[in-house]
């Protein structure tokens, strides 16, 4: 009788872990997200800016590919490839991504809006605005 008990233990143990293993992905990042505006620039500034060139291609098998801003030019761009994850807190969503050899190397974005195919990042204190394709 305990033998049967401590298999049915285990046994749930196991079901609640699987099904609490993808609790870091929301599904409605789960899309290649191209940036198309940032809020105050125009169209005369699409290059500098990366219009059209910075994506994030989230999979629902928490892995990722990019592009984003190089930190030590913003006129240039390093592909990433690696993890991500995101948090929910009330009407916010922090996306992290972990990225470069073994994910050593780290990005979090702070999502204020995700609708449909549109999604919009506070950077800076200005909003990007991303478009699913």
């Amino acid at each position: 009788m305990k033998i049967r008990f401590t298999y049915l233990l285990f046994g749930l143990l196991f079901l609640v872990l699987s099904a609490c293993s993808n609790s870091n992905i929301d599904d409605r990042l789960v899309k290649k997200w191209t940036l198309v505006k940032v809020d105050g620039f125009g169209p005369d500034k699409d290059k500098i800016l990366g219009i059209n060139n910075i994506y994030f291609d989230l999979k629902d098998d928490e892995t990722f590919k990019g592009r984003w801003y190089d930190q030590n030019n913003m006129t240039d761009f390093i592909e990433m490839e690696g993890k991500w994850l995101s948090t929910q807190y009330d009407d916010k969503i922090d996306l992290f991504l972990f990225y470069g050899p073994n994910q050593k190397k780290s990005i979090i974005f702070n999502i204020t809006k995700v609708e449909g195919d549109d999604m919009t990042m506070r950077i800076s204190e200005i909003d990007h605005f991303f478009k699913a394709k």
